[in-house]
């Protein structure tokens, strides 16, 4: 139980299972980032494992993922035509994005009654972790909860994104890719670069330019936090 192989071949092995299942049969509970997640949960579970157990083998799946989220360059630099095509749609879907969520998170704020330190946890709950951590602290939220709730709005938003898409008939690639990359961030992205090379190389671009946009947005988030819910 404690050899971190172990733990490394049995993550690998359920979403690679799901990713078979998915095939044939497409709906969301076989999405294998959602499979794997909760099946290793489960697993954690049922045979009272601890988390620091399973981590000795999980920390070396996230080893990579600094080198993977810098490779989604590559994606954006073979489809650099449509930013340069869509900059204008491109930038409005984003800011767009980032203005709906925060009136969300100031929506939920008063229906169930959040004081300045939920308000700040939630608030960069839809970018990627590593900024979040950094804009969570800054707002006196509270980072380990952020990044719970940055995981599970990456997976919702992979799972559910492209069945929304196609009731709301959003076909267009770089659309669907900036919606994919601003609500979901990498998780998102993963999703999008299954969906097609355009979808992920404009979610791609999204993350980065939703992480800056929250960033630059975070110092008068603070004070209006304050007020709101202070």
């Amino acid at each position: 139980m404690s050899s971190a192989y172990l733990w490394l071949t049995l993550t690998i092995g359920l979403y690679i299972l799901a990713a078979q299942i998915h095939k044939k049969i497409p709906i969301p509970i076989f999405n294998p980032l959602l499979f794997s997640i909760v099946m290793v949960i489960i697993i954690l579970l049922v045979f009272n494992i601890p988390y620091e157990t399973y981590q000795q083998g999980g920390q070396l799946i996230a080893i990579f993922v600094t080198p993977a989220t810098v490779s989604l360059a590559i994606k954006l630099e073979k489809n650099f035509i449509y930013l340069q095509k869509n900059v204008k749609a491109i930038l409005t879907g984003i800011f767009s994005g980032v203005v709906l969520h925060t009136i969300m998170i100031a929506i939920f704020g008063f229906l169930f009654n959040f004081d300045t330190q939920m308000a700040g946890t939630l608030f960069p709950k839809s970018i990627t972790t590593a900024i979040a951590v950094g804009v969570s602290e800054s707002l006196g939220g509270l980072v380990s909860l952020t990044v719970a709730v940055v995981v599970f709005t990456g997976i919702i938003g992979a799972v559910v994104g492209p069945t929304v898409m196609k009731l709301t008939g959003i076909n267009d690639p770089v659309a669907q890719g900036v919606a994919m990359g601003s609500s979901a961030h990498a998780m998102g992205t993963s999703k999008a670069i299954e969906m097609g090379e355009v979808q992920g190389a404009m979610s791609s671009l999204s993350i980065i330019v939703t992480g800056i946009t929250v960033v630059v947005l975070a110092p008068f988030a603070q004070p209006i936090i304050q007020i709101l819910f202070g």
